[in-house]
């Protein structure tokens, strides 16, 4: 096996380690002068070895892996092997870094991080793929055959992309599989399907094929004569509140347990097309069907079209109300389950494709058709095996990875970097002359069947000019899959934060050395690339006469941080140091500073992490133009800005990469790299003693293992957030001196992470500002010296005495805070410029922990509001409409259940005040109507809407969106805050039907002014009603405030309908309310019976006013003469009866006869609601011969 030789050519150039805890680098230690080393071996090894690491990706190689078991065993051991070399090489190192020549230590260091990398591709791109592989060919994987193992290849591909991309957005996902399929191939797939009867695949089959709105495990089929038989299989899934991996986790298991897609992917087919996204949504509910892809599926007037289109979106468009009207307007419908505005895409294409035009061109016309900025892919089987592509606008990008035997776009370098280093980029902000114009956007089409990359892919413009694509148009990237991986850790922002201390050590790596001179002093190794020859001999000679550090966001906190390094190092009042917003100095402080020179004796070194920043690149655009010198440091190669300085530092290895939003490792990184700097510059100025520069480096190189002991305090640092960020609603952050600049960062952090509109303040203002507010104090005092630290202390009493909690860094052993201290972390002594990177460690950790504090109440609400849309969905299934659904038994007992948790955690102090006062109360007064534990006629008051069954509903999921929205903390992202949320009530009827309720709509009683209990008891009672012959509306006029009749209150009519139009009514001779109809006004309950004086069936039904000023009160009466059925159901009389029934049960129970529903069926209608339940039992007796036994029971 090559690649084995190749690792025993590296072994044998490896140097043996030395004894485990021998160090050489300390001073005065002997030089090891070892004849081995990777410094000494030529690059070829390594670099073949990484070749045939990446040949591995191409799937017939992995093919060939993937069925010998010997192939796996025999790379497992190369790894173990590559392992032990690198362990020897890192120990090498690190004893000897302070020896070795900067070429020497530089190969060294880069060797070891090839090593590293083409270990990781072997283990996790290729080993740990075949695993997974498997896992999704199950039973069929022994016999798979290449084509299945390519597929699921692919598609694990796609998914391990997705896991990475979705720190950009993550409340949705999916992914689609198009299939071409010769059409004797899916013959004899659809007959193994029909002969798989007891595995229900055919049912499963019929189930999912072509249904109207795409959703999860959707399979759309659609038959060609010319070109085959093609399916799309679809896989998605929303969830609003989550974590990192759990939407790409669902969509593994979906697609490992689909029996369908494994026979399809063991089947010969002619090509396949994967298009997936993940996303935060900007516009639509987050839900299945507005899930991208996106098809081109409608409820139409016209013919469903037979082609299928999938479309995947990032962006907005921007027209799309008005692109929806036009569509609409030949009476074709989106269906209303979808509401995001990607839905228009397909469509719009669909109606080109319908107007005569070729797929490529109704793409085209199409994209044109958009505003706004957009990146957008489709796969469709009017061009089986293609992928389209267009992208327009700054906003969004899509890079074309070029793997060895396909295409991967994605919308990040992360997509396609597991698969390939090697890239085109689309330009959809350029503008060029095209055929008609300025154009700008492009469309890329790409087609994997060919051998050349670029020949496979048409590039036009969007007025269809030709893009030319060379090969120099190819790039190429150095950052690789072990950059971005998240490596179990359950947040980037964690996983980074654990790498700060070993990007603080790579970036002191090789930058100093043991003095030539005194072996016992270190000197800091800064080469030209850093300090050019030119600015050397301007410091040299003291032509620099002031300095600016500049940058923007965290990098403006750390270039103020490297300033008051800069000054202590310097120690020159002559020479003014000063750190400043980059915006501020382009902005305001180089107006009177216009010609060339102005700025010839200034010196402006620029700090940026990614390199990109617009502010900063442009400030040091306009320094250089008025000549002054320029240095960066800066954390990504060969970024924007290292091309406009004139020398750069770079931190860590200059491909630390930082997923999350929230930087943290570059900060500390940004600081060790300006301390070597302003340490450099100190010594060519003669400024500082090399004992001097000596001591500093060793403070410095002590910083990573202080940064290990910081990061062991997590579990107590956790323990304070979860305790005080739920508990205070206003934070602040304090620092003085040195620290102010860790203050500020904490304070950036707390804001990014918690969504916090947090303060900063110097330690002696801050008892001067807002106390009065009680607010949670971060104090940086680690590092203060013995001058300051008294009066810290003395500030710590004031804010605690002012009933401020107090969370308190300090240095080892500083233990006078502990009176006034709510917690109180100790962190390793430093020096006081250094002790920033301590204290901001502290800070970060406790604003992750923060923030999954926070996190931790919206996912309690997520989880409540998830099972409450299941019960509610089961209820709907069963058939039940609202207003059955919250009278119900288990739904009240869940509610009441959820509010006692709530209600508990309220106390408890575990409810985060960020939420506000208001939807927590509202959400209480909710789930109290709900509960029944409130009436009804007050919900107007309290809401301003009826309280209809469905009102509430859709008020407590609005109600629990917002305050999930609130409390949602996703730590890696910036939350997205152009959220819809899910209702959840959609698929529950309110609709009533039947004599009785249409007399209420003629009568303009709508249902809310009906209490819960009494719609559904009309409702019961239509059920036995056949006809309503007439009714009389009564107004009910003085009730008191409680809403209760007085010995003044009077009724009158209002109107008479029907049979009871000629019917003199009592209340016209005497208007005050008495008798039955007082009592109904009291009660507030329907009432069913016969009238008094003259036996008529009739119903009164009591209704709430209109009035919001008095909503509880019942301020009309509707009184309606009825008829009965002749027969109804036993089950219908039962419901109807309601509590009746209950009573007439428990008489006959007390009389010893037992019950049976069938004892109910001789008794007329008539007879069962015009008669008491007195009467009957008494009937019932009759019948069973003991009249005499009957006992009353008085009813509950």
């Amino acid at each position: 096996m090559f690649m084995e030789k190749l690792v025993s050519r590296i072994e044998e150039t490896s140097p043996e380690a030395g004894e485990p805890g021998e160090d050489e680098t300390r001073p005065g230690a002997k030089e090891n002068r070892s004849d081995g080393g990777l410094h000494l071996l030529e690059s070829g090894p390594i670099d073949l070895l990484s070749r045939e690491a990446f040949v591995l990706k191409n799937s017939r190689r992995f093919f060939e892996v993937f069925r010998n078991r010997r192939s796996q065993v025999r790379l497992e051991k190369v790894i173990l092997r590559l392992g032990e070399v690198i362990r020897r090489e890192e120990a090498f190192f690190n004893k000897n870094m302070g020896n070795l020549s900067t070429a020497q230590a530089s190969i060294i260091s880069q060797r070891i991080e090839n090593l590293k990398d083409i270990s990781w591709s072997l283990s996790r791109e290729i080993l740990d793929n075949v695993v997974k592989v498997k896992e999704f060919l199950g039973k069929a994987e022994a016999a798979a055959p290449f084509e299945a193992v390519r597929l699921f290849k692919l598609i694990n591909a796609t998914l391990n992309s997705l896991d990475r991309l979705e720190v950009r957005g993550r409340d949705s996902a999916g992914i689609s599989i198009m299939f071409s399929l010769p059409e004797n191939e899916f013959k004899r797939f659809t007959d193994e399907l029909d002969r798989s009867g007891p595995q229900g695949l055919p049912e499963q089959w019929k189930e999912r094929l072509n249904r109207e709105v795409l959703v999860n495990r959707d399979i759309g089929l659609s038959e060609k004569n010319d070109t085959g038989v093609h399916l799309i299989l679809t896989y998605k899934v929303a969830a609003e509140v989550g974590g990192l991996g759990d939407n790409i986790a669902f969509l593994r298991k979906e697609l490992a347990s689909d029996e369908i897609l494994r026979r399809l992917a063991c089947l010969s087919y002619e090509s396949f097309t994967l298009s997936a996204h993940t996303r935060w949504a900007s516009a639509g509910a987050i839900t299945e069907p507005n899930c991208h892809p996106v098809d081109n599926g409608c409820s139409e007037s016209r013919p469903f079209s037979k082609s299928k289109i999938h479309v995947c979106l990032n962006g907005d468009i921007d027209n799309y109300q008005e692109l929806k009207h036009r569509f609409e307007e030949n009476g074709s419908r989106i269906p209303c389950e979808i509401t995001t505005d990607t839905k228009i895409i397909p469509l719009q294409i669909q109606t080109y494709i319908d107007l005569g035009y070729g797929i490529a061109e109704a793409f085209r016309l199409a994209v044109n058709d958009f505003d706004g900025s957009h990146a957008i892919a489709m796969l469709t089987d009017l061009a089986p095996g293609k992928l389209f592509l267009a992208q327009k606008g700054s906003g969004q990008a899509i890079f074309i990875g070029l793997a060895q035997d396909h295409y991967i776009p994605a919308s990040e370098v992360y997509g396609f970097v597991e698969e390939t280093p090697f890239y085109l980029k689309m330009d959809g902000e350029k503008t060029v002359d095209g055929k008609s114009g300025k154009i700008k956007g492009q469309i890329f089409i790409l087609d994997p069947e060919t051998d050349d990359a670029l020949k496979g892919i048409q590039a036009v413009y969007y007025d269809g000019t030709p893009i030319g694509l060379k090969p120099q148009d190819i790039k190429w990237t150095g950052i690789t899959s072990r950059d971005i991986d998240r490596q179990g850790f359950p947040h980037y922002f964690l996983k980074e934060i654990s790498e700060s201390p070993a990007s603080v050590e790579k970036t002191l790596a090789n930058r100093w050395k043991f003095s030539p001179n005194d072996r016992r002093l270190r000197v800091v190794q800064i080469d030209e690339t850093v300090i050019s020859p030119k600015l050397e001999e301007a410091l040299r000679k003291d032509k620099i006469r002031r300095v600016f550090f500049i940058g923007q966001g965290t990098a403006g906190v750390a270039a103020t941080a490297c300033a008051d390094i800069f000054k202590y190092h310097l120690d020159d009042p002559l020479l003014p140091v000063t750190a400043v917003k980059a915006s501020e100095m382009s902005g305001s402080m180089l107006k009177n500073l216009d010609d060339t020179r102005s700025l010839e004796d200034t010196l402006v070194i620029a700090v940026s992490q990614s390199g990109t920043t617009t502010d900063t690149n442009r400030t040091v655009d306009m320094v250089r133009q008025r000549g002054a010198y320029t240095l960066a440091i800066v954390n990504r190669r060969d970024s924007d800005l290292t091309f406009k300085v004139d020398g750069v530092m770079y931190t860590s290895s200059g491909r630390d990469i930082e997923m999350s939003v929230a930087s943290t490792k570059a900060f500390y990184s940004q600081i060790a790299a300006g301390a070597l700097i302003s340490l450099h510059i100190a010594g060519l100025k003669g400024r500082r003693s090399e004992e001097f520069i000596s001591e500093e480096i060793r403070h410095l190189l002590m910083l990573p293992s202080g940064m290990q002991k910081v990061l062991a305090m997590q579990e107590k640092i956790a323990a304070s957030a979860g305790r005080l960020a739920v508990s205070r609603l206003y934070w602040a952050t304090v620092g003085s001196g040195p620290n102010k600049a860790a203050a500020d960062e904490i304070r950036i952090k707390l804001s990014e992470l918690c969504y916090k509109t947090i303060s900063s303040d110097y330690i002696e203002d801050k008892k001067h500002i807002d106390l009065s507010s009680e607010p949670l104090i971060l104090i940086c005092a680690a590092g203060a010296g013995p001058t300051v630290i008294g009066d810290i202390i003395k500030d710590t009493a004031i804010f605690k005495a002012h009933k401020a909690a107090t969370v308190i860094i300090a240095d080892k052993g500083e233990d006078r805070f502990l009176p006034y201290a709510d917690d109180l972390f100790h962190v390793p002594r430093t020096l006081p410029h250094l002790a920033p990177i301590f204290n901001t460690l502290v800070g970060h950790l406790w604003g992750y922990y923060a923030a999954l504090a926070i996190h931790e109440s919206s996912i309690f609400l997520s989880g409540f509001r998830e099972e409450l849309h299941k019960m509610l969905q089961a209820y709907a299934r069963k058939g039940l409409n609202t207003y059955e659904v919250v009278l119900e038994k288990s739904f009240r007992e869940k509610i009441l259940t959820f509010y006692t948790e709530l209600i508990r955690r309220r106390n408890e102090e575990r409810l985060p005040g960020i939420i506000g006062l208001r939807p927590v109360s509202d959400l209480m007064l909710l789930l109290k109507y709900l509960a029944g534990r409130l009436p009804v006629s007050d919900f107007e008051i309290d809401f301003g809407r009826k309280g209809t069954a469905m009102d509430m509903l859709e008020i407590l999921f609005e109600c629990l969106g917002k305050s999930i929205n609130a409390l949602s903390r996703p730590v890696d992202a910036i939350k997205h805050q152009a959220k819809t949320v899910t209702v959840g009530t959609s698929r529950i009827d309110e609709k009533f039907d039947g004599a009785v309720f249409s007399t209420l709509a003629a009568h303009r009683i709508g249902l809310g002014r009906l209490t819960h209990q009494n719609v559904l008891v009309l409702k019961n009672l239509q059920g036995v009603i056949s006809a309503v012959n007439g009714s009389i509306l009564y107004r009910i006029e003085g009730l008191d405030l409680l809403g209760q009749p007085t010995e003044e209150t009077k009724i009158a009519v209002v109107r008479k309908e029907g049979l009871l139009q000629s019917l003199s009514s009592r209340v016209e001779k005497s208007p005050m309310l008495r008798g039955t109809k007082r009592i109904i006004v009291c009660q507030g309950n329907v009432y069913i019976g016969k009238g008094l004086e003259d036996g008529r069936n009739i119903l009164i039904v009591p209704v709430l006013s209109d009035d919001s000023a008095a909503p509880r009160n019942i301020s009309r009466l509707l009184l309606l003469n009825v008829s009965f059925k002749e027969k109804a159901p036993l089950e219908a009389i039962v419901k109807a009866l309601g509590g009746k029934y209950d009573h007439i049960k428990n008489i006959v129970h007390e009389n010893n006869i037992s019950w049976q529903d069938q004892i109910l069926a001789p008794f007329p209608l008539e007879d069962l609601f015009g008669r008491s339940a007195e009467k009957i039992a008494e009937s019932i007796m009759t019948i069973h011969g003991k009249p005499q036994e009957h006992k009353r029971v008085q009813a509950a």
